[in-house]
């Protein structure tokens, strides 16, 4: 949005040069601490919902490994009636 908004403000410029240069003039007085102030706010909007995303990820992975170690302990024991290879494997190894 930030690049789309930046390319109509090119635009703009080059439909209505004089509508534009008013604008930019106002722009122009806005103090500067309120510049700080806004980039403030919007460094700690963006800051907060990526540590709110992170989060999310990190619990989702901790159910996904905890989903994956529980069914590897829960597996059945493999029957190895039906396996020679495996049957010979599993007399030899205890």
């Amino acid at each position: 949005m930030l690049a789309l908004g930046t390319i109509g403000l090119f635009v703009s410029a080059m439909a209505e040069p004089v509508w534009f240069a008013a604008r930019m003039a106002g722009i122009a007085t806005v103090p500067e601490p309120l510049w700080w102030l806004m980039g403030a706010i919007v460094s700690f909007y963006f800051g907060a919902r990526h540590q709110v995303k992170r989060q999310e990820f990190q619990k989702q992975m901790v159910k996904t490994a905890a989903a994956v170690h529980v069914s590897t302990i829960s597996r059945p024991i493999i029957d190895a009636s039906d396996n020679a290879a495996l049957a010979q494997w599993q007399v030899q190894n205890g």
